[in-house]
């Protein structure tokens, strides 16, 4: 349980077999491989990077997210909701690799894709546009004249077009109307619009443009075409015909193609994978005669590097250094299987510093702990650990997402208990008045229940706020135990063992106010108070220049406004894990809603009350899992990481087969 030794490797090898090396570190993936460009600056001046761009890796990616993008409407997935939500890499082995990069020919398969998705492109262009046409005649239908005698009419002027039925009634009455026009009217398919064509003579162009605005006509455009609107529609509905037809074809033929679907991504896997490959080997080194490979190796694997370059590669030379702190050391945890599921949390925040400690055993308790005081019901934690464990089984080959559910089964274990101990059943479930006297909840309730929150409000306040305390006391300490790694021990007693003796004094006396202690304790409390004060005083400033500017800094540092801590974020850090009992009693309080629900539906039948109760209850057990998930959290990061925990290490990758959509599974 700890962050795994490594060493700073350079590996100088005759060019001739450094083609061979480098394919065989790669099968290997045991390095983490640096630009040595950038760790031996004067290298740019005597030797050329290993090799070229990515660019021919670059190309397949492209044609193969064509070809995935082009394939997937076509998909006829059967997958679970679980599943849509929990996306996980395709499987294969080695053998089953080299079988898809044989298996399909990646230029002529994008052809045909480029081509069928032009073709469908058009095609369904062409129907948008028949669609838009189709549109536009209906409103010509059922005219007693073709299109060639509307336009053949000149001496007069027509128009073509229709007035709000509201409207055309006062139109038709209107004696300006009578003295412009001459009009029929047309039978229209919409009832509350009157069709008719106008016709009125030239010089009066104006006065009737203005008429009919005034009576909101809509005039109908007169299309450049041959016949008839009927016989037009029968000619598109034939071509629409035709183009679906064409496009059920393609579309079947694209659905076909879909059966190559899960190799497209397994191909778009190995080359994504090369084209990393390639671009770190970029960082590579070469001379005419000597090509130079640096990176870092983890100490547990530098036997088998050994044996390998002593049977194969004997003529090249391993030069192995101790990282330094001013480097950017590549960190890889080594975990035992309890505490490997509580690596997601650190993963979240960041890494560790390499001369540090991996923090994952020391937030595993704290953050399950809070997580059931949040959820704090046992059916509901029963519930989560037979949620959790099935989706274990599900994905137990896939060790990302089973320590993830794994997590949530530690979870569910912690809900279980804490909601047995705060008398938690599905809410009040338990209650005779709906499943009568001397049922089994209420006796599991009688018989484990230590306090009720609702009943003792300040009392679990009182509780979660010394939990508060505790758990800074913690992170200081935590902080010292850093502080010693790193070889600072002055540091670790001025900014975390002076904090500790001044807070403690602080809690006491604070305390003292409150509940009554001994007189013993509070002058214990003051002393302790009196020592921190001073000492934090005269230490908190003491990187600052200058005698005055160092007693300020020790003094405003006290409050928090500079210095490593303060009484004030100490307060607010506390308080925050008011938040915890806050989190427990909505759970609480929105089950007995749900129950009280049930109750007074359940009036009609007792399969109301169930369906109520069912859905009730697992709307509140989703909901409550995100608060109680990300309130925890919360407070892992930023009340307690703050305190002694700096991230932002870089992950050791080795220099191997990469990929989020392919797992390669070696024997």
């Amino acid at each position: 349980m700890a962050i795994e030794k490594v060493k700073r490797i350079n590996l100088l090898v005759p060019v001739r077999d450094s083609a061979s090396l480098v394919n065989r570190l790669y099968q290997m993936g045991i390095i983490h491989v640096v630009d040595t460009f950038s760790y031996f600056p004067t290298a740019s001046k005597l030797l050329r990077r290993f090799r070229g761009t990515a660019q021919e890796a670059e190309d397949k990616i492209q044609k193969l997210e064509f070809i995935a993008s082009t394939l997937e409407p076509f998909l006829q997935r059967n997958r679970s909701f679980i599943d849509g939500f929990f996306p996980v890499p395709i499987q294969i082995t080695e053998e089953g690799l080299e079988k898809a990069l044989s298996s399909l020919e990646i230029e002529p398969f994008y052809e045909n894709c480029k081509t069928l998705s032009s073709e469908q492109r058009a095609n369904e262009a062409r129907l948008r546009d028949i669609e838009q046409e189709l549109e536009s005649l209906q409103d010509l239908l059922g005219l007693p004249w073709s299109f060639d005698e509307l336009r053949a009419v000149k001496k007069v002027f027509l128009k073509l077009g229709l007035f709000p039925q509201e409207a055309w009634d006062r139109f038709s009455l209107d004696p300006k109307a009578h003295e412009l026009f001459a009009w029929q009217v047309i039978p229209s398919p919409n009832k509350r619009q009157q069709r008719a064509i106008l016709g009125y003579l030239p010089k009066d162009k104006e006065k009737v443009l203005a008429l009919l605005n005034s009576y909101n006509f809509k005039e109908l455009t007169i299309p450049q075409l041959s016949g008839s609107a009927e016989e037009r529609v029968a000619a598109l509905e034939s071509q629409r015909r035709s183009l679906l037809e064409i496009q059920e074809a393609l579309r079947q033929t694209l659905s076909q193609l879909t059966n190559y679907y899960q190799t497209v991504e397994i191909l778009l896997g190995y080359w994504e994978s090369e084209r990393n490959r390639l671009s770190l080997e970029a960082n590579f080194a070469s001379s005419k005669r000597l090509a130079l490979v640096s990176g870092y190796i983890r100490v547990k694997d530098i036997p088998r590097l050994e044996n390998e370059l002593q049977r194969e590669f004997f003529q090249t030379t391993s030069l192995y250094e101790d990282p330094t702190p001013e480097e950017n050391v590549p960190v890889s945890l080594s975990l035992g299987p309890f505490f490997r599921p509580a690596q997601f949390l650190v993963n979240m925040f960041g890494l560790p510093n390499y001369f540090a400690f991996d923090p994952t055993p020391y937030i595993i308790l704290n953050f399950l702990f809070f997580f059931g005081l949040c959820f704090s019901d046992a059916i509901y934690g029963l519930c989560l650990m037979g949620l959790s464990y099935g989706l274990m089984r599900r994905f137990r080959t896939h060790p990302n997402l089973r320590n993830f559910f794994k997590l949530f089964l530690y979870a569910g274990v912690s809900t279980a208990v804490c909601g047995a101990l705060t008398g938690g059943w599905a809410g009040d479930l338990y209650d005779p008045k709906y499943l009568g006297e001397g049922n089994l909840l209420l006796r599991l309730k009688e018989a484990t229940c230590l306090v009720d929150p609702l009943s003792n409000i300040m009392l679990s306040l009182a509780f979660v706020l010394g939990l508060g305390i505790l758990n800074q006391f913690y992170a200081l300490a935590l902080r010292m135990y850093r502080e010693f790694r790193l070889g600072r021990p002055f540091d670790a007693l001025l900014d975390g063992g002076l904090w500790l003796i001044f807070l403690t004094g602080l809690v006491l006396v604070v305390s003292s106010i409150f509940i009554p202690l001994p007189p013993g304790v509070i002058k214990v409390g003051k002393v302790l108070l009196i020592f921190g004060t001073v000492g934090l005083f005269l230490s908190q400033g003491r990187r600052e220049e200058g005698l005055v500017l160092k007693l300020i800094t020790g003094l405003v540092s006290i409050y928090g406004i500079l210095g490593t801590y303060g009484c004030t974020s100490f307060i607010s850090d506390v308080i925050s894990y008011s938040r915890l009992l806050a989190l427990g009693l909505t759970t609480s309080i929105i089950a007995m809603s749900f129950n009280i629900i049930a109750s007074l539906v359940g009036s009609a039948g007792i399969i109301f009350f169930i369906l109520v109760l069912v859905f009730g209850h697992l709307l509140n057990f989703f909901i409550s899992i995100i608060g109680s998930f990300v309130h925890p959290a919360r407070l892992i990061f930023l009340e307690f990481f703050s305190r002694f925990y700096e991230a932002g290490a870089v992950r050791f990758k080795p220099f191997g087969f990469q990929s989020q959509r392919v797992q390669l599974i070696r024997p």
